[in-house]
């Protein structure tokens, strides 16, 4: 249904935007004409027609019928009611962004490596997320009843050269420069108002071709084309379709509110709206947090990440005017509510005459969440008009989320049903045992039962126990601006519990019984996080110099996270605590250590100093970040070390003072330190390349965009 429903919201939205706004001055508003300057506004002595002067002289007295001054045609009044106005606003950005990342796998490889090539293999020796270019992989081949790897593919670019003759020192020294990726991308991202009347608001965030790899969806793709046999003849890119060329559609909608504002302060939004609070480290929309600097154009064009939340919120703004006004803001959300009937029975159960609507299977999987804030934040042309007046300006905020849920599918269990991908069944391999949760979780296929006679619902209800969660997160958050200084500081905290299955107990033990799953064998968690950022700029020489400083801290978990990765929240160990916070992706701090070796901060405590001058009419500008991050518990690294890595960040910007344009040229070089490195405690080095020493990674990325 959505690839149907594109091409009319897009008709839509087009007719939308065609449509004049309806004037609400009444025609007889036209009368104005008379005054000054007007036609009507030729005073006495005046040139009149044919070149001859009016005489002065006495006015000439108003006419005795009333009636000659009365309009030819009456003009109705203007009806009374709320609208005042029907306008289509739009709003959003057209970028694309180049980007090529060298040596990502730290020069560790992935699996049992050779000194150029390696397999890919699942269970990898160097615990790592990254892989080497398939084509310096070696193959695999079946041998002895089991696949076994051989030296180089029909690619490998060491075969290759070794065959023409190159001696083999030189060779590997050749084909090490050519561990690297490049790539391109694109998003279209829209974001309508409609403005139904001067209270009433309606807005919604659509992208097209979000993140679409350029030349990925060529006519060749799939092979359906007779006249592109292969990737040299494609002719065309073909439109993203799920399931068939791409996981998604050309055309996704993320988000979709109501807005309603009454005149004494009270504020209503409801529906699929952005989640975002301060700085954005907790709750962060991807929008691209203002800060009030010329260069903010490029944090809300370059992201990849953003939160969007289920809401009814309430809010109400109390103060003496505009300039003091606080906000006092309620809401109640929708985190999750578990799976739907047409998720566990099939898409059919939502049609076929069914049932009118498609709902949630089960009540008490619902994760509630609940929140309160008080915020008083300035606008930013408020905070400007403020700043010019030569005097500090203090905005502040606090909030509290609530979470809680009663019952849930226990950890690590398989997929829910049909429509939610393969859900595999979880087998030694040879078809007589499990070693999962059981065999529960098998893919339906449209709804239909499993080879058990089991349906969705009862497969779901299977996988069942009491999670009995309640999470706590209290975050505030402080901004100070004055003249051209800025500090700005978020801090937030976990606090909270819930139960789950002991997962180092294995299922095929003796005394394991399924049936207990939630019961017996539940172990307690605790949450007990803790982070903050904190933000600094200066601006010298009329702002045109500044100096910055960013600084945060994400508190870890001693007993580490599966392969160390602090983007897994599930912690292995048996201290009943986690400690491990974890920063949102899209707070930006830099190119390579938290964006995309770690994913995020969790578990550090980075410091980095930057400079940034404008030029040339400040439509130019060039700047230097020098990351340096530590990690708080050294146990959870990969070597047992504390230090994590410097980083090097350079980029040149053009961002145009008058046009909504940038473009941004970027370098960076991540030089890694003790823990990343592989050491032997942990690992057997003899299969992981360089000794386990991790080596340095590198990228140069561009971007070029339209804001409108």
């Amino acid at each position: 249904m959505q690839r149907t429903a594109a091409p009319a919201l897009v008709a839509l939205l087009a007719l939308l935007a065609a449509r004049p706004a309806h004037s609400q001055a009444p025609m007889g508003g036209m009368g104005g004409m008379g005054g000054g300057g007007g036609m009507g506004g030729m005073g006495a002595g005046a040139p009149q027609p044919g070149g001859k002067e009016k005489k002065e002289g006495p006015a000439e007295a108003a006419p005795k019928d009333k009636t000659a001054l009365q309009p030819i045609e009456p003009v109705p009044a203007q009806p009374r009611g709320l609208r005042q106005l029907q306008l289509f606003e739009l709003h959003g950005y057209m970028r694309m962004r180049t980007d090529y990342f060298h040596r990502m796998d730290l020069g560790l490889g992935k699996g049992n490596q050779s000194s150029i090539g390696g397999t890919y293999s699942d269970n990898a020796s160097a615990d790592n997320k990254f892989f080497p270019p398939p084509a310096v992989a070696n193959e695999t081949v079946d041998g002895a009843g089991s696949p076994i790897s051989q030296g180089g593919n029909d690619a490998n670019c060491l075969g290759g050269l070794l065959d023409r003759g190159i001696n083999s020192s030189k060779a590997q020294r050749r084909c090490g420069r050519r561990n690297g990726f490049g790539s391109a991308n694109m998003r279209l991202r829209m974001e309508p108002t409609l403005h139904i009347t001067d209270t009433v608001k309606v807005h919604a965030t659509i992208d097209a071709l979000d993140n679409l790899v350029l030349g990925s969806t060529p006519d060749s793709f799939l092979g359906e084309n007779p006249y592109a046999p292969i990737d040299l003849y494609t002719r065309t890119q073909m439109p993203p379709s799920d399931g068939r060329n791409s996981f998604a559609d050309s055309i996704t909608v993320k988000r979709a509110y109501g807005h309603i504002r009454f005149g004494f302060g009270l504020d209503i939004k409801f529906g699929r709206m952005p989640h975002h609070w301060g700085m954005g480290i907790v709750a962060n929309d991807g929008n691209g947090y203002y800060r009030g600097d010329r260069s903010d154009i490029v944090r809300m064009l370059d992201m990849d990440y953003g939160d969007s939340i289920d809401s009814l919120r309430l809010g109400f703004d109390f103060g003496k005017d505009r300039r003091s006004v606080h906000t006092l803001e309620a809401s109640w959300d929708w985190a999750s509510s578990g799976p739907t009937t047409s998720q566990l029975l099939g898409p059919s159960w939502a049609s076929s005459n069914r049932l009118g609507q498609d709902f949630s299977a089960e009540r008490f999987d619902n994760v509630y969440q609940w929140r309160l804030s008080i915020l008083r934040r300035d606008d930013p042309a408020m905070l400007q008009r403020k700043l010019s007046l030569g005097r500090p300006v203090v905005n502040y905020g606090a909030i509290v989320w609530i979470r809680s849920q009663a019952v849930d599918r226990v950890t690590g269990s398989p997929g829910i049903g049909d429509g939610l991908g393969t859900n595999p069944k979880w087998s030694d391999g040879d078809g007589n045992s499990d070693n999962g949760v059981g065999r529960h979780g098998n893919a339906l296929g449209n709804g239909d039962l499993d080879d058990l006679g089991d349906s969705g619902i009862q497969n779901y209800a299977n996988l069942l126990m009491r999670r009995r969660a309640l999470v706590l997160t209290p975050d505030v958050w402080l901004r100070i601006n004055w003249k051209t200084l800025r500090i700005e500081l978020e801090g937030a905290g976990v606090i909270g519990r819930f139960f789950e299955r002991d997962l180092s107990e294995d299922v095929n033990q003796a005394g394991f019984e399924y049936q207990n799953i939630g019961q017996t064998d539940i172990t307690k968690r605790r949450f007990l996080q803790f982070g903050y950022a904190l933000e600094f700029k200066y601006g010298l020489f009329k702002d045109r110099f500044h100096l910055g400083l960013d600084h945060g801290f994400a508190s870890g978990d001693p007993s580490g996270s599966p392969y160390f990765n602090p983007q897994n929240p599930l912690i292995q160990g048996n201290d009943g605590t986690w400690t491990n916070f974890r920063f949102n992706p899209a707070y930006i701090q830099d190119l390579l250590l938290f964006r995309e070796l770690l994913g995020t901060a969790s578990n550090a405590a980075y410091f980095k100093p930057w400079i940034a001058f404008y030029f040339f009419e400040n439509n130019f500008s060039g700047r230097l970040d020098i990351e340096y991050a530590v990690a708080q518990q050294r146990t959870a690294t990969w070597g047992d070390k504390s230090n994590y890595g410097l980083e090097l960040d350079f980029a040149f910007r053009y961002h145009d003072q008058q046009e909504p344009i940038f473009f941004q040229l970027q370098y960076g070089v991540m030089f890694p330190f003790g823990a990343f490195n592989r050491s032997t405690g942990k690992y057997d080095i003899t299969t992981i390349q360089n000794n386990g020493d991790a080596k340095a990674a590198q990228t140069i990325q561009a971007q070029l965009g339209i804001r409108f």
